[in-house]
């Protein structure tokens, strides 16, 4: 079955509802028209130009990206910048882009779920909000959102080892963490991206660790100081699961409503960070 991009946008919004996005976040549908028919769509976590030069090889006719192409309303689409450039690749070749960014991040079952689950964790929650509103029955009531997850190793393991246990599982060549390598890890936080302003949320939660990425200097001084551990796998690092978990919710959509319709997880990305 011929299937249309409101068809697509319709699925995301189910699964990652708009409302959950910050004030400042801009996602849904950022480059074309909803009517238009899809049959080919890529995934990828940011639109670079080798991302629409891919597409337009692949015949792709939507872009699903986690970080927003066009975060503030733009003033000028010029040829001779970057973000210019792209929108009229795409334009000409007709692709379009929608953007699932905080508000993937906090539903359940989106990002943070997935990287949890890829670290092996058990019995995942959400996060605790401190400043949730309280039910009836006098509990604090989390709901279905947060930027963080706890989850249980299957057995504790020392810090170092720990650490060693996130660069496998997310395949990464470098990683950081602030703690005592020598302390047992059982009970793990993660929030994705940038989520180290949590780890006081993940302390009084009784957190061993926080995984997460974009840590700054001083927060890692802060962690150090306390009972918790921190370590920090990177904004891609912590993200880059977005891609393939996305296209196998999407295939497992198309092939439940019979959607005649192909699935690309880019696999090209690589964070532009470099170690020596």
């Amino acid at each position: 079955m011929l299937v249309s991009i409101t068809d697509i946008t319709g699925y995301m919004e189910k699964i990652f509802p708009p409302s959950l996005a910050e004030d400042w976040d801009n996602v849904g549908l950022q480059v074309g028209a909803p009517c238009v028919a899809c049959r080919t769509i890529l995934i990828c976590l940011t639109v670079t130009e080798s991302v629409v030069d891919y597409a337009v090889e692949a015949g792709v006719d939507l872009i699903i990206a986690h970080h927003p192409l066009i975060f503030t309303p733009l003033k000028s689409i010029v040829f001779g910048n970057m973000s210019g450039r792209i929108i009229s690749k795409m334009l000409t070749h007709h692709i379009s882009l929608y953007v699932a960014h905080t508000n993937a991040d906090q539903a359940s079952g989106g990002l943070n779920d997935w990287l949890a689950e890829t670290l092996g964790l058990q019995d995942i929650t959400m996060l605790p909000k401190p400043d949730h509103p309280v039910d009836n029955a006098g509990e604090e009531n989390y709901g279905c959102f947060s930027y963080g997850r706890i989850g249980m190793l299957a057995q504790p393991k020392k810090l170092d080892q720990f650490v060693g246990h996130v660069k496998q599982a997310l395949q990464l060549e470098h990683i950081r963490f602030a703690g005592n390598e020598a302390r047992d890890i059982e009970k793990v936080a993660v929030s994705c991206g940038s989520g180290a302003h949590l780890w006081q949320d993940a302390l009084k939660a009784g957190c061993d660790v926080l995984v997460t990425g974009d840590v700054k200097f001083h927060t890692a001084v802060d962690v150090e100081a306390t009972s918790m551990a921190i370590v920090d796998a990177g904004h891609f690092g912590t993200e880059a699961v977005f891609t393939h978990h996305l296209a196998e919710l999407l295939e497992k959509e198309a092939k439940t409503r019979n959607w005649s319709l192909r699935v690309i997880p880019y696999s090209k990305e690589r964070d532009p960070w470099k170690g020596a």
